[in-house]
């Protein structure tokens, strides 16, 4: 009887570990940047603020910019910037057990971009001063980083005093909609919304060492979320196509890391599924997580 039930116990851990990782019994809910209230953005800034004395905004500047070409061009470039904003998020809660980053619909102006509300004192600031380019304004004003050496954190617009236009919403609706295989997707959307943003706010967007701006946290939280609605559009949650960061793409592969912002070995499957494992947020605006792990 024991040697059966021993055998019972072996096949149910199988079928639970064949069936991915256990559900979040907590969710945090990752809200559009522009309903942020001043209070909360002062929030964001006193936690940036203390990262900042640490360290931990250069470090994250430091390993963006270390493993920049294995992480963009080719699939990886979803999974590796679901982890990378997720640690970012992990390591600010050590100082603020409340904060989560919020996503920036950079297509909710795309008009003119230098106009949107996120860009004002109150949240992400503006433009760069007119001679060194540092940021003046909104809650990194005057800080400053130590990677790749010490400087004032810059804000460069790529147009002088405002932004070229970006992409419509309508555009990035069809890519979600259209597109059927992941691959395609990423390059659809790094080149189009994710190239637009960070080329066009300049200065330390428009290095390898742009996570230093928390302007990149919130525009990759975003692209993020339209990730996870094309997940769910096409109910591809598994999907992992193309070419991956070392070859062939693979659920099982290692996500790219650097010693400075360590993933512990995190693998792609891992950061898959929203609301699983140690993925536990979700977006205000999408669909939650799955009530089952996805076969697929």
């Amino acid at each position: 009887m024991k040697f059966s039930l021993s055998l019972t116990l072996v096949a149910l851990a199988a079928v639970g570990s064949a069936q991915g990782p256990q559900r979040c019994s907590g969710m945090r809910v990752r809200r559009n940047a522009a309903s942020l209230s001043p209070q909360d953005w002062q929030s964001i800034a006193n936690v940036l603020r203390q990262m900042n004395d640490d360290g931990a905004i250069s470090r994250f500047g430091a390993s963006h910019d270390r493993l920049f070409s294995r992480v963009h061009g080719n699939t990886c470039f979803f999974p590796f910037h679901r982890r990378y904003v997720l640690e970012f998020e992990n390591i600010a809660r050590r100082y603020d057990p409340n904060f989560t980053v919020p996503y920036w619909d950079a297509t909710e102006s795309f008009r003119n971009p230098a106009a949107d509300p996120v860009l004002s004192n109150n949240g992400l600031g503006g433009n760069g001063g007119s001679n060194d380019r540092c940021l003046g304004s909104g809650i990194q004003s005057n800080m400053q980083v130590t990677y790749p050496n010490n400087h004032c954190l810059r804000r460069s617009f790529n147009q002088g005093d405002s932004i070229g236009a970006w992409y419509a919403p309508e555009i990035i609706s069809s890519y979600i909609q259209s597109d059927t295989s992941l691959s395609t997707f990423r390059e659809n959307i790094e080149y189009s919304i994710h190239g637009a943003v960070h080329l066009g706010l300049g200065g330390e967007m428009d290095t390898g060492y742009a996570a230093q701006d928390f302007s990149f946290m919130v525009h990759h939280a975003n692209l993020d979320r339209l990730w996870w609605d094309w997940q769910n559009s096409h109910n591809s949650f598994l999907m992992y196509d193309g070419t991956g960061s070392n070859g062939p793409a693979s659920l099982s592969d290692l996500i790219p890391e650097d010693s400075s912002v360590p993933f512990n070995g995190a693998t792609v499957e891992s950061v898959m599924v929203l609301g699983y494992g140690n993925v536990c947020y979700t977006y205000d605006s999408s669909a939650g997580a799955p009530q089952s792990y996805p076969s697929g």
